[in-house]
């Protein structure tokens, strides 16, 4: 049986003042994470299209997102020695130096096909150098939330990530222009190397609640993990999730810049998502304290197929293009942020506090598994059907596979014992006609 033993002797509950505190460093935490993702991550496909990348290559960026997930491997290995916040501080300083390497590499990069693939390589290893410190950090989320309120609390978190994503894009738009050089993304990953280390700062002193000491090795604890029926069925809904998600969303760019929209309205997208993100989080977190993810997830998973219908309706102009963007990724984006905050409700009802590292690790493993095939499968589909139109039929067929995630929500933690979305509309619907 495991023993308990603490990286570190303190206990988060040992005062509100401290209790606060490590929450609100958290939160800052993500907001560098966020901040990180507009200036570099974001980017990085049209930094990509500037060197000359094919559709292929960027549905590699998009797999190469998920394939980082492997140094949670690491991470698992070294978590119960140097605590949580230790793994997540060295990850974060382990991936700066790649980081760094990205804007040396954008300043005084030519349009030649082996510089694509060294940004690739480079955007690689930083991912992974990141996720080594990832593993830690949904088990401090954990340490620092109690069921009751875990919506409330992620989404005080998200609405501050979605105010930064929903300003930040907007500069790098206008700093990039409608058609960057390669050299203009410098500045935005050197602003992100920055951003890297302020992540590192903040996570020193978090306190930590106890681990528990492994007395097995780490593939015996991985089965017995994945031997729980919560565990499995999350695993299966995160796989074909992510895999739709990564054989679409990514390329977006490719058939809206292909259509006409300029790569500064593009960047302007995230913010317009992150408008709609934020337009419900309050109301979705409350929805998820108040009656569990059931009803939710529900909700937007027959929402998020539909939306495939659009791109029918994809226009040729480039005012109506933008017009067209913006109702899309804001209508996506709230429906994104009912998705997550019930998703991420299944994923810490599901993970066993005894098995935190672990359990959190396969549950972003399975998400890897299915962005890896998604974003490899997508991008050579992408490729293979270039011609006159055919990009809408391949991204409209694509997302309309969301129907296979709605199909999997039943089996989810708990949702025999939560509220039915029929159930909560007809609350809502008398809840209106009383006060009439």
């Amino acid at each position: 049986m495991p023993s308990e033993k603490s990286a570190r002797p303190s206990d988060p509950n040992s005062s509100k003042a401290h209790r606060y505190k490590n929450r609100a460093r958290l939160v800052w935490i993500a907001v560098s994470g966020s901040t990180n993702g507009a200036l570099l991550t974001s980017i990085i496909p049209l930094f990509m299209l500037s060197l000359g990348a094919s559709p292929f290559m960027i549905g590699l960026v998009a797999t190469s997102t998920h394939v980082q997930k492997i140094g949670r491997v690491a991470g698992l290995h070294y978590m119960h020695r140097v605590g949580k916040a230790g793994l997540f501080l060295w990850g974060r300083m382990g991936s700066a130096p790649f980081g760094l390497g990205l804007a040396a590499l954008a300043y005084g990069s030519e349009h030649v096909r082996w510089t694509a693939i060294l940004c690739l390589l480079l955007f690689s290893v930083r991912g992974a150098m990141q996720q080594v410190g990832n593993t830690a950090w949904w088990p401090l989320v954990q340490d620092h939330t109690e069921s009751s309120s875990i919506g409330s609390y992620l989404a005080h978190m998200r609405l501050r990530q979605r105010l930064l994503e929903l300003v930040l894009p907007i500069g790098v738009g206008w700093y990039l222009g409608a058609q960057p050089a390669s050299r203009d993304f410098a500045l935005p990953f050197v602003l992100a190397f920055f951003s890297t280390l302020l992540g590192a700062a903040l996570v020193r002193g978090i306190e930590e609640n106890a681990q528990v000491m492994p007395q097995e090795g780490l593939v015996r604890r991985l089965r017995q993990v994945v031997r729980t029926r919560a565990m499995r069925s999350y695993c299966f809904f995160a796989i074909t999730r992510m895999g739709v998600l990564s054989a679409t969303q990514p390329l977006w760019v490719v058939a809206l810049t292909g259509a006409g929209l300029p790569a500064s309205y593009f960047v302007w997208m995230t913010p317009v998502t992150a408008l709609g993100y934020m337009a419900g989080l309050h109301a979705w977190g409350r929805l998820v304290d108040a009656h569990g993810p059931r009803a939710l997830l529900s909700i937007t998973l027959t929402l998020q197929p539909t939306m495939a219908l659009v791109w029918f309706f994809l226009p040729s102009t480039e005012w109506s293009i933008v017009l067209w963007a913006t109702a899309v990724y804001l209508l996506w984006g709230a429906l994104e942020g009912g998705q997550q905050m019930g998703q991420s409700r299944v994923m810490l009802d599901t993970v066993d506090q005894s098995f935190q590292g672990e359990g959190f690790a396969l549950a972003i493993y399975a998400s890897a598994i299915g962005g890896i095939a998604g974003g490899m499968i997508g991008g050579a589909l992408f490729e293979w059907m270039q011609g006159p139109g055919w990009e809408r039929y391949y991204l409209a067929a694509a997302q309309a596979a969301l129907v296979i995630p709605w199909l999997l929500r039943t089996r989810l933690a708990g949702y025999a014992e939560q509220t039915p979305a029929r159930h909560l509309l007809r609350l809502s619907r008398k809840a209106s006609e009383g006060r009439q």
